[in-house]
């Protein structure tokens, strides 16, 4: 799930945490509160920061061998490492990845996912909370109202042990965006390697370094990725759970709510 689901814990917690405290406990609640929203907006500064990082970094590395196949010096561990992670080179990383996110390739690879990801917490969240015979018809409008997302994240928001679980839940979703990055600048990467070595040159620098690029693209794609999809799958089952035990009440409330829309 996107990491801005979660932007507004910090909003919603205060008040509930403060209610019915005696006052005297209020402002040490108030202050923890405050300490928790801090804590949150700081994780999801990282977080976002991270998916921008990532993409550029993973650009800066793969156009290695093309800068030394152009000028001709081949260049130290100590030397790379420094090209990689040198403060000059984080700032080019975070511009790289800004302008990749802001073009929203990493749909190409991550829409599919999203679309499993989402429409399992819709459909679980209708079986779990609806207590009316309905129509099929109904139920399949019901299944695709993106309202049921806003009662998903509402539960989150409003459940401390289901903030905690969020905390997996964003960790695997930069796994999931990251593979999706490496994949599509490795394929962009491979094909220019292998292009340069069949149509311009013969070198080994080009065939080798399309070779490990191509390699490392189909692992994150093929592999690793997939693996992240299922992975949130199985975290928003848990949280549905978790909902499903604790809030079952709240949940079929909602739900039949929003089935009257449709009526």
């Amino acid at each position: 799930m996107p990491a801005s689901a979660f932007s507004n814990i910090a909003a919603k917690a205060g008040n509930k945490c403060i209610k019915g405290t005696p006052p005297a406990a209020a402002p040490l609640m108030q202050a923890l509160n405050a300490k928790h929203t801090s804590r949150v907006q700081m994780e999801l500064i990282t977080l976002k920061r991270f998916r921008k990082i990532v993409p550029g970094v993973t650009f800066i590395l793969f156009a290695i061998p093309l800068y030394i196949y152009i000028t001709g010096n081949f260049l130290e561990l100590d030397e790379t490492l420094k090209m990689i992670t040198g403060t000059g080179a984080t700032v080019i990383a975070y511009i790289i990845g800004s302008v990749f996110s802001s073009l929203k390739f990493r749909g190409l690879i991550n829409n599919e996912g999203h679309t499993r990801i989402t429409n399992n917490i819709r459909s679980r969240l209708v079986d779990e909370g609806l207590t009316t015979q309905e129509e099929e018809e109904t139920i399949k409008k019901l299944k695709s109202s993106k309202k049921l997302m806003n009662i998903f994240y509402n539960f989150i928001d409003n459940d401390p042990s289901l903030k905690e679980k969020s905390k997996l839940v964003r960790d695997n979703g930069l796994m999931w965006t990251s593979t999706a990055d490496v994949a599509l600048i490795g394929y962009l990467f491979s094909a220019i390697y292998f292009s340069l070595y069949f149509f311009l040159e013969y070198a080994p620098i080009l065939y080798i370094s399309g070779t490990i690029i191509i390699i490392i693209t189909l692992l994150s794609h093929m592999l690793i990725h997939p693996r992240t999809v299922k992975e949130h799958i199985r975290l928003g089952n848990d949280q549905i759970d978790f909902i499903t035990t604790n809030h079952k009440k709240e949940l079929q409330k909602r739900i039949a709510e929003l089935v009257n829309d449709f009526k």
